[in-house]
């Protein structure tokens, strides 16, 4: 896994000139990824939103501590309340990154997308219903084909 710092304030860019961005930073500004596990715990719909407005920096660092804490769930034997938001939230916020601002996540597809396949391969034993979330399975087949010349650019 890479090890990437926690995010400085210079790595935050312009977060004051949105108020949806301007809130990720003053939640997240200087905590580790394990400090930021008991927020996603308590609410993680709206920590996963507050990933879509950080700079590439932040959001590349909290967003493989997210996928670190979708790993953490110990399925199905642990069952969270929130496991089937959470795994939903990750694998949508992937697909949302790459059709939106792919040269934020393409640094980390390598780590990324092992836990996309993970979460769509084990949709049943997050109690994520197709029916509600879509299907995982689909999605992750739609996810893994971002051309490999992009992917190339930033991976090892």
């Amino acid at each position: 896994m890479t090890k990437l710092p926690v995010p400085s304030e210079s790595d935050w860019e312009n977060y004051k000139g949105c108020i949806d961005a301007s809130y990720a930073h003053d939640l997240f500004i200087g905590k580790t990824n394990d400090e930021m596990r008991e927020h996603f715990d308590r609410c993680v719909i709206e920590r996963a939103s507050e990933l879509r407005f950080m700079s590439k920096v932040p959001f590349r660092y909290y967003m493989l501590g997210f996928g670190n804490y979708i790993q953490s769930i110990n399925i199905p034997n642990e069952r969270i309340v929130d496991a089937s938001d959470a795994a939903s939230c990750f694998i949508n916020l992937v697909e949302e990154k790459l059709n939106k601002k792919p040269d934020d996540i393409f640094p980390i597809m390598s780590e990324v997308l092992p836990i996309v396949e993970y979460i769509a391969h084990n949709q049943k034993n997050f109690d994520c219903s197709a029916d509600i979330y879509g299907n995982f399975e689909e999605k992750y087949q739609i996810i893994k084909k971002i051309p490999e010349n992009h992917r190339n650019r930033y991976t090892k």
